[in-house]
Parts: structure tokens; sequence; C-alpha cells
């Protein structure tokens, strides 16, 4: 591949990726620079591979912020939220040519506060799934990302497969003052503080609960895996922490678990639900209540639903091939669909690069990409 570095760029792109193990520009490379639980899922980031991609076919250069350092970047993206908003303010102050992108990829749990616009006062432009916020001046949509369908695997039969796994860290509901948050320069809505304080995660403690449910109620057809299941409750049905990328063994399973972390419209729509349609398992769906609108109904199981784990486990383990294989088979009719297209890592890296350009046009007119690569972007 040709070096982007080789001719001078017409725009470039400095990126402070959501983890360190992205850091050497391990973002743009589909890996992990270390070699963490999830180094195996390498294609939780293929749409921004195929950003880096196409940014390079359109003369734009991105870098993480260690390879490009921030000082000679036009444009700084900041895909993990910085320890305190006084590092953008001071960053901005020291180059104020510098334009500054929130990509809100994903917050951490109990972090409505992000979205708290006051939060946002030091960034030029916010990439958001939250939909209230979206004005296409300011705040841009980031859709939810599936992956190449290259990726897509083909699981055991029906009459091969455990009825059900569940991957995902178990942890603790943590009541905190929100105090040092505070002290930092974050802005805290009433909303906001109760959300932080008392619900970081409305779904923690019902992902335990199922685990729980799993291990007492069907023990000998649900595994569980991931970090923080080595509990007395859930010892017997634990299978450790994957060594494996996730889309190679869930299609051992007829269905997966893929609950998210906070229950609204707003909600994160993470990777979980596309590595069950990705790895030919029937997704049980508990999180964003507007999943409907971008994935359709008869791909995935309600969660919500069940009036209680042991309900759905019921279900599930009296599931008929005839009932799995319906939803089975229309997960893999819309993953091969023009329906989903708009999901794709090609699809999201022309919009997120069109916001992209059109955030920093503001301060850089004279970096922008040529008339015909942004007509490109456009199209």
């Amino acid at each position: 591949m040709k070096d982007p570095y080789v001719n001078e760029p017409h725009l470039r792109v400095s990126v402070i990726p959501p983890w360190p193990g992205f850091e050497n520009n391990a973002l743009f490379n589909g890996s992990w620079s270390d070699r963490c639980p999830q180094s195996t899922n390498a294609h939780w980031m293929d749409w921004f591979a195929e950003v880096y991609k196409r940014a390079s076919e359109l003369g734009i250069l991105f870098g993480t912020a260690d390879v490009l350092p921030l000082d000679d970047a036009d444009v700084v993206i900041y895909m993990a939220q910085p320890n305190s908003p006084d590092v953008v303010t001071a960053q901005k102050q020291k180059n104020p040519n510098l334009t500054t992108i929130l990509v809100t990829y994903e917050t951490s749990i109990g972090a409505r506060y992000v979205f708290n616009p006051r939060n946002h006062e030091p960034y030029d432009g916010v990439m958001t799934y939250k939909k209230g916020l979206i004005d296409g001046e300011r705040y841009f949509y980031l859709s939810p990302r599936a992956y190449y369908r290259a990726r897509i695997r083909e699981g055991l039969p029906f009459d091969q497969r455990r009825v059900a796994c569940l991957v995902g860290t178990n942890r603790k509901m943590r009541y905190r003052t929100g105090v040092f948050t505070i002290h930092k320069g974050w802005k805290f809505s009433v909303k906001d503080y109760f959300d932080y304080v008392f619900c970081p995660g409305q779904l923690i403690t019902y992902r335990s609960n199922v685990g729980k449910a799993c291990a007492k109620f069907a023990a000998g057809d649900v595994d569980i895996f991931g970090e923080g299941w080595e509990l007395p409750e859930t010892r017997s049905i634990f299978r450790g922490v994957p060594r494996e990328c996730t889309l190679n063994y869930i299609g051992h399973y007829r269905y997966y678990f893929a609950f998210e972390n906070h229950v609204s419209e707003s909600g994160l729509i993470s990777e979980r639900i596309w590595d069950a349609l990705w790895g030919d398992t029937v997704p049980v769906y508990f999180g964003n209540s507007g999943i409907r609108e971008f994935i359709p109904e008869e791909c995935f199981v309600d969660a919500s639903e069940f009036s209680s784990p042991k309900e759905m486990l019921e279900w599930l383990c009296c599931s008929t091939e005839r009932t799995w294989r319906k939803y089975r088979d229309a997960g893999r009719q819309f993953i091969q669909s023009d329906a989903v297209e708009k999901f794709l890592p090609e699809s999201f890296a022309e919009e997120f690069l069109h916001q992209v350009v059109t955030i920093a046009s503001r301060k850089h007119p004279g970096a922008r990409i040529g008339q015909n690569q942004n007509s490109a972007i456009h199209s």
C-alpha cells in the first residue's frame, strides 16, 4: 500500500482511540497493540479500518495521537472521553486552528452526563448515537455499525448446538457520589447526577441475574464466557475468558444473549447483536427500545417480553427447531440484503468522513480535500 505520509495530505486527523490497545495505528489495521481479553475481536473496528482506507483515497491522513501528534494535526477526534473538559480547552488555546470533534463511541457505565451539551462546549462538533441532540450543524448522527460481509460465519446444525451462551463481564453495581467527577469540571443536571449515582447501567444487575438463573435452571444447556463469573452461583457453567474471536464459537449455540448496559431509545446499540447475526446464532436482545428501527423484529428474540429470566430460559430450552430456524433464517436474509448496507463499514466510512469534512471546513477552508474528492464523499 502507498505510504500516506509521502504526499502532503489535504487534512491531518489525529485520533485519540477508545482504548490504549488501539494505539500505534492499530485502530486502523483491524488489530490490537496489546493482549487484553478483547484483543481477539478485531472485527469490532472494521468501520474505522474502512474510514482509514477511504480517507487515504481522498487525501485525508488519519493517525492515532501517538503516531500523528495533536500539534501536527488539523483535526483531533476524541473517541474516548478525556479526563476533564479542561484538557480539550487547553489544547485549543495552544492551537486555536485545531478542530476538535467528540465521537461518543461508547460511554462509560452510568454516564448520562456525557450527553449534556454543557460538556460539549470545547468541541467544534459532536458525533453521537443520541438522536435527540442531532441538528446537522453541531451534532451529527453516529449510526450503528456492522462488519464486513466477508466475516459472516456458518454455524453448526440445530441438533449439534447447545441452547445458549452469555458473553460479557459480570460487574457489581457501584454507587458513587460524583464529587470527584464534578471536581474535574464535568457538568451535571439533576437527572444526570441521579443516573451517575444510582443507575450505572440498568442492565448490569439483570445480566448477572440471568447468569445465575442459567446455572440453576439450564446448567447443561447454557455456557457463560467472560470475566467476573467465578462465583459459587455461576461457576458450574463458567467457561472462562474466550481465547478466540466471538464469531468463531457462538455458532455452536442456538441463541446468544445480546444484553446492552442501558435501556432507552438513545442507548448504545453495541456489537452484541451484530456478533450474533454475523456469527450465525439468534440474538436474545435487551437494550435500545428502538432496536426495530434498525434490525427487523423477525431477526431476534426480545428479552423484555419475558417476566423473568426463568421464564425466558424455559422458552429458549423448549424452543423447537422450526421456531429457531424462523429467527435464524430471517437474520441471515437481513444481513445479506440491501437493508443492512447502510450499517456496513463502506457506507459508514462515507458518512463519517463527510461529517468530519463538514465540521473541519469551518476552520480549514484551505484544507478542503478538493472539489472532485469532496463530491465523492457527498455522493
